[in-house]
């Protein structure tokens, strides 16, 4: 459990400071969204998580550096919601690190593309193992008078991991295994 604790903590520590921070107006951000993936390779070969529906949540934060580039965190976890049971005592694997999203045109009134890049470490609860992820989308969203703006992202995402296996003479180590998803999603973005 004392393994779990550490991450946990870091987590909350950035976005508190990220929530307190003092910036000007209009330069901070925040995304919430749900992803549906379509996912293949050796990490997702495991049996456990053929038990998982596979749409995920995602949250973007981070504040704007220039005008039309924003920079800052991600988090998201796979593995959340099991097709049966109960979905607080399921065990997600979770991704936390860097993002940057590029507005590809950031005064337009109506629709507003993006793309998006990050990268970050990987920690599955169940396997307690850490592993890496790097990450690309493209997306728009609507711009709106309300506060909050939606949208819909798509992009590719790899996952890198270390897992048991057998070398040669069968004799037990952990080996790395990589997994690819495909993934499309709807956003809800909120500045500030």
């Amino acid at each position: 459990m004392r393994s779990v604790v550490r991450p946990a903590a870091v987590i909350l520590l950035l976005a508190m400071v990220a929530a307190a921070a003092p910036f000007a107006t209009g330069t901070r951000f925040g995304t919430v969204g749900l992803d549906t993936r379509f996912s293949s390779g050796q990490v997702y070969s495991y049996s456990g998580f053929t038990d998982y529906v596979w749409s995920d949540p995602i949250l973007r934060v981070g504040i704007a550096v220039l005008p039309d580039l924003a920079v800052g965190a991600e988090l998201a976890l796979f593995n959340t919601f099991p097709e049966s049971g109960n979905v607080f005592t399921s065990t997600p694997v979770i991704a936390f690190g860097p993002a940057a999203t590029y507005y590809l045109v950031p005064n337009l009134d109506i629709v507003r593309p993006y793309v998006t890049a990050g990268a970050g470490a990987t920690y599955g609860l169940v396997w307690k193992r850490l592993g890496w992820r790097a990450r690309a989308g493209i997306g728009a969203m609507l711009v709106t008078s309300l506060p909050v703006a939606f949208g819909l992202e798509g992009g590719w995402y790899g996952d890198w991991c270390q897992g048991p296996g057998w070398d040669w003479i069968h004799d037990y180590e952990l080996a790395w295994r990589h997994g690819s998803t495909w993934f499309i999603g709807v956003r809800i973005m909120g500045f500030k």
